[in-house]
């Protein structure tokens, strides 16, 4: 199977598709030399096999190793698709990517290749199903929502409605409260709230934890292939790691029975109120 790529070719990895192995190879047969020949995979795989080499050449320079063994002995797409999951996994060791291939053919498989398939960790706001969400996620949603406008028809009725035990004044807005959040000490995991607060708000100033799969999608797309993009997301990745993991210590803290969420919301309304009433 051909394919057609939007992209230009990539140009050969160093030491790839070399035909000096195969030309020597047919010299030495006929000096009745044996001699091992490299595997070179089916002329239709032949451009993918080349930009992984290439990719593998980029991202893990020193494992020379790892580029052997992704382009030999390809039969078939699933063969391609593997060999570009092996590629993705060892990829998420860097930072969050969508490691698994579902489409089992070359075009597919290809955009995989050209475009790194980051997986992000914000929020979208406008389009997550707020109620599917952990709290206390959903209550500081609706709560800034309620307070986008001054009319107490835009947002406050629903928001009164949905959290009648946890209401707080009007003019309180969580995402002015952060700096004196953090100045509270707040206990573990409770000390996350200011995080959660400026994650829902897409103010960190990390890309990964500001960023959700759907603004992703309609800012154009993801991030291509190159080193510098590499490093920077991994970087970017080791900073959002610890906010992330101590957010979600939040969110699935007092999961486990209804009273334990309104226990949750109590200790959350009850800091927030401490806050602002500094």
């Amino acid at each position: 199977m051909s394919t057609n790529t939007p992209h230009s070719p990539a140009l050969p990895a160093p030491g790839f598709l070399d035909l000096r192995p195969t030309l020597l190879t047919a010299a030495d047969a006929l000096a009745d030399t044996p001699v091992v020949c490299p595997i070179i995979p089916p002329f239709d795989f032949l451009p993918l096999a080349d930009r992984l080499a290439e990719l593998y050449e980029m991202v893990f320079p020193d494992e020379p190793e790892w580029l052997d063994e992704a382009i030999g002995g390809w039969r078939d797409d699933e063969d391609v698709a593997q060999a570009v999951g092996r590629f993705l996994e060892r990829v998420g060791k860097l930072f969050p990517v969508y490691e698994e291939v579902w489409e089992i053919d070359l075009e597919g498989i290809e955009w995989r290749l050209f475009e790194i398939p980051v997986v992000p960790s914000g929020y979208d706001e406008w389009h997550d199903d707020w109620d599917g969400l952990k709290e206390p996620a959903p209550y500081l949603l609706y709560l800034s929502y309620a307070r986008r406008d001054d009319d107490p028809a835009d947002g406050r009725p629903e928001f009164d409605a949905l959290y009648p035990d946890h209401l707080v004044p009007r003019h309180l807005e969580p995402h002015r409260l952060i700096a004196r959040l953090r100045e509270m000490n707040l206990p573990e995991p409770l000390n996350a709230l200011p995080d959660l607060i400026e994650m829902l708000d897409h103010t960190t100033g990390n890309s990964w934890l500001d960023t959700g799969e759907m603004a992703l999608a309609e800012s154009g797309g993801h991030p291509p292939w190159t080193v510098e993009n590499v490093d920077w997301l991994a970087a970017e990745w080791q900073a959002a790691q610890p906010v992330a993991e101590r957010v979600q210590r939040l969110l699935d803290w007092q999961e486990g029975t209804p009273a334990e969420v309104v226990d949750k919301l109590t200790a959350v309304r009850d800091a927030l109120l401490a806050a602002w009433g500094e």
